[in-house]
């Protein structure tokens, strides 16, 4: 490739930083340079004239573009893009702040992952004396301002979260009242008791906790609202009942389970939800029912063959293997054995029993009288279990349900107290003394 320029074959770099010049390629083309800070390219047959010169087109940076790199330069100038230091309060004191929670939506209860997914609107409101004087929300720089920095302690997910901020003037108290409001889409981890499974009920948790400890910040109850759970949106209803009443009360952290020597203060936000148990009952313990009863066939064969009373009685109880199997898929890892669990175990107990008296009928002297005495004992078994499993699951049921009813009764109660409160007084914010929750309690 050689580089021309007239006459000349080549230029030194000075002139080329001042006059347009060609390079050659292969095949008797060239490329026109006209300047090194504004580049086009022309490809015509060398020796011939250059013709007109094709421009690229060239896009400019948009401003958003330019903003992301400037953000971009200013976060790697940082120790850390998400370090966030929080000061404590000027005047020293412990901050009462009030929760008032609202279920918008329970979407999905996940028992293998013991997960549930909600959307919740939550309320927090605390006094501000620092904002004396200040009348509107737009009048404070709420980055500069003191957060109760709460969390939520068991989500797995977060997968959209609004905050908004807002001041509140009373007309019985000149210190402002600071709401910071948040609506939360979010996956949140729950143990769950499956001992009783498919007939349980379980107790939904969600959990918030303040990153600053119990001697500085304190989670109560909002007095002055009821909180609330839809139950129309509950997408979920196919499997569960959801119930309408929302417990919250408020808790610390155990230093047993803290990495550090303090307590938080926690917000325990509590639904109530019961499984649905025809699915099981229906597709999994009516089944195995009727495959332990189909094992009573196996006396049809006569006593002398007992390979085809085995391949019968080991058939059916391998159908009750692959039952268990299925089973197992609906539900967690867990060391213990679940109402179901038990009843299939059962079954297959029954299955083995027979197995046994069919392995052994051909060696005994009077083999019809062994199988009449079998028969006879093995069906009083039968009986006597799915009576004692009737009479325990209706126990376990009654105790279910005299527990959701006493939750129920609470919720109520409390709810009145704070409807009949806020006809009294129009006031929906209260509960920052314990004295104002006494006055609540007594309505």
């Amino acid at each position: 490739m050689a580089l021309h320029h007239g006459n000349s074959p080549y230029l030194g770099k000075s002139e080329l930083n001042q006059k347009q010049v060609y390079v050659r390629v292969s095949q008797g083309r060239r490329i026109q340079i006209m300047d090194p800070r504004h580049v086009t390219f022309l490809m015509t047959d060398y020796p011939g004239p250059p013709q007109e010169p094709f421009e690229p087109k060239v896009t400019a940076p948009s401003e958003r573009g330019v903003l992301a790199v400037l953000k971009q330069i200013e976060n790697n100038q940082r120790i850390s893009s998400t370090e966030v230091w929080h000061k404590k309060r000027e005047d020293g004191q412990k901050v009462r702040v009030l929760i008032k929670a609202s279920i918008v939506s329970l979407t999905e209860i996940d028992t293998v992952k013991q997960s549930f997914s909600a959307e919740v609107w939550l309320s927090a409101y605390f006094k501000e004396p620092l904002l004396k004087g200040k009348k509107d929300r737009e009048e404070v720089d709420w980055a500069d301002q003191w957060d109760p920095r709460i969390v939520l302690f068991n989500a797995v997910t977060v997968d959209k979260e609004e905050i908004k901020h807002n001041l509140i003037l009373s007309d019985m108290d000149d210190i402002p009242i600071v709401q910071i409001t948040r609506r939360v889409q979010a996956t949140f981890k729950e143990p769950m008791k499956l001992a009783n499974f498919p007939f349980d009920y379980q107790k939904l948790t969600i959990k918030l906790r303040s990153r600053w400890p119990i001697d500085q910040v304190e989670l109560r109850k909002n007095m002055g609202a009821k909180d609330t759970i839809r139950t129309d949106t509950f997408t979920a209803s196919q499997e569960w009942k959801l119930y309408g009443h929302l417990l919250c009360d408020h808790d610390v952290t155990k230093n047993d389970v803290s990495t550090s020597d303090k307590q938080f203060p926690l917000y325990n936000i509590t639904m109530h939800v019961k499984r649905k148990s025809g699915f099981y009952v229906w597709n999994v313990a009516l089944l195995m029912f009727l495959i332990m009863s189909l094992s009573f066939t196996a006396f049809s064969v006569s006593p002398d063959k007992p390979e085809s009373r085995l391949s019968v009685s080991l058939t059916l109880l391998l159908t009750s293997v692959a039952f268990k199997f299925m089973i197992s898929q609906n539900l967690p890892t867990i060391s213990y054995l679940t109402l179901l669990d038990k009843y299939v175990l059962l079954c297959m107990i029954f299955q083995c029993l027979v197995a046994v008296q069919n392995a052994v009928v051909s060696a005994v002297s009077d083999p019809r009288m062994f199988d009449l005495v079998s028969m006879a004992i093995l069906g009083g078994f039968v009986i006597f279990a799915h009576l004692v499993f009737g009479i325990l699951i209706w126990r376990k049921k009654r105790k279910a349900n005299n527990l959701l009813r006493k939750a129920k009764k609470e919720y109520l109660r409390t709810g009145t107290s704070i409807e009949r409160f806020f006809q009294r007084t129009k006031c929906s914010i209260t509960g920052f003394t314990d004295g104002e929750v006494t006055r609540v309690q007594g309505y």
